[in-house]
């Protein structure tokens, strides 16, 4: 990949997630050639300090936003490709794509672009490999995607943690263009954790390729709330597959009727 200016990798973690600092960092070099890019990993206290790494303390864990902002302060460059440490690479990522939505973010002036189209993109652009979220819709902010810096500081607000941000945090935008999603993934991830607690699956995959876990830092689910787990995450891929027009017309009936005085 080549040298971009002014554009900079943030892998945004906490200290209580350090173990996943190191196997996070070998697959990520791995599938993510960046020697010519910045690469910045933001924690609290803790520093991780390894070549090609630039550590970025935002000081006591007060709430995840009011971290997430010192360290967006300590970071000079305006463009930014954000992933969170229990986010393994699983596969290369794609060059077509990677390059497409730097041209989004430096040509287009995006605001944001997802890095997977779940869900979809509402509307196509000339690029095959990009698509627009309109006004409106629901989980068009993420905090992972390509960002740019200073109009994500402008969402945060104190207090909030990363699912108010990806939900109070997208009506925010509402009035706001420059969404956009990329109509494939670029690339193939395993998701390692869940609240709080190891994924099953993900543990064996890593132990399948042979990544090291410390596996007594945080539980395994259960029987019980791995099957809750399981339908919830059942539940939401459904709901994603309904236009969200549609639900959000049926939510806001929802909250009509269940007003009460």
């Amino acid at each position: 990949m080549q040298k971009v200016s002014d554009f900079a990798v943030l892998i945004l973690s906490c200290d209580k997630y350090s173990d996943l600092w190191a196997p996070f960092l070998k697959n990520f070099r791995r599938f993510f050639p960046v020697s010519d890019i910045p690469v910045y990993l933001g924690s609290n206290l803790v520093r991780f300090d390894v070549p090609g790494v630039i550590p970025v303390l935002s000081g006591d864990d007060v709430d995840w936003s009011t971290s997430y902002r010192k360290i967006l302060e300590q970071i000079s460059e305006p463009k930014l490709f954000v992933i969170l440490e229990d986010l393994l690479l699983a596969s290369p990522v794609n060059e077509a794509g990677f390059q497409a939505a730097l041209r989004y973010l430096f040509e287009k002036g995006a605001k944001h672009i997802k890095y997977w189209g779940t869900p979809p993109p509402d509307e196509p652009t000339e690029d095959a490999w990009v698509g627009v979220y309109q006004r409106g819709a629901p989980y068009r902010a993420t905090v992972c995607g390509f960002w740019d810096r200073e109009y994500l500081m402008s969402l945060l607000i104190e207090g909030e943690n990363p699912w108010n941000f990806e939900i109070l945090g997208s009506y925010r935008t509402s009035y706001s263009d420059g969404f956009y999603g990329l109509t494939r993934p670029l690339c193939a991830y395993r998701n390692m954790i869940e609240k709080g607690c190891w994924i099953p699956q993900s543990v064996e995959w890593a132990r399948e390729q042979g990544i090291a876990l410390q596996i007594d830092r945080r539980p395994l689910p259960k029987g019980g709330s791995r099957l809750v787990s399981r339908a919830k995450m059942l539940y939401f891929d459904l709901m994603l597959k309904v236009p969200w027009r549609r639900r959000v017309a049926l939510m806001n009936k929802l909250r009509r009727a269940l007003i009460s005085y």
